[in-house]
């Protein structure tokens, strides 16, 4: 379901919640899933375990060049959801987030639904360039995600 302000895709992987959980749990494995192409690689190297966790990514996009972004962990519920709200190295989030909502399908299978929020983003300067991503990158995302398990 999309809004004005958000992008929500879904899609059965085959894998239990638990595995599925603990690969977007490590921002090592990110770039392994990453339907935009834009991850270069993470910079932390540690398992998200809490709300308040921050993870350094290396990124490219063609209209930006290589940066930095740091990701806030927004919500975290252990084999249930998992989210961040990305921001420019060193600053704080801009407002948008990832969210991964786990559900089980029986024992060895899981739905996943990726929702792209941008709604607390207010700066018309950013607004204009939104979203960032686009429903076709976040299938690909989850393509990737269930091809990785």
């Amino acid at each position: 379901m999309d809004s004005a302000d958000q992008i929500s895709v879904a899609r059965k992987i085959d894998a239990p919640v638990e595995r599925v959980f603990a690969m977007l749990a490590d921002p090592d494995r990110h770039p392994d899933f990453d339907g935009s192409e834009n991850l270069r690689g993470s910079q932390t190297h540690t398992v998200l375990t809490e709300v308040g966790d921050v993870f350094r990514m290396d990124m490219r996009r063609e209209e930006f060049g290589d940066y930095q972004t740091d990701n806030v962990v927004t919500t975290y519920q252990r084999d249930v959801e998992i989210g961040w709200s990305p921001a420019p190295a060193g600053r704080p989030p801009l407002g948008h987030s990832y969210t991964y909502r786990l559900e089980p399908d029986g024992d060895d299978r899981t739905v996943v639904t990726l929702t792209y929020d941008w709604s607390a983003i207010t700066e018309p300067s950013i607004r204009a360039r939104l979203p960032l991503v686009s429903r076709v990158q976040l299938d690909r995302s989850l393509d990737l995600l269930a091809g990785e398990l």
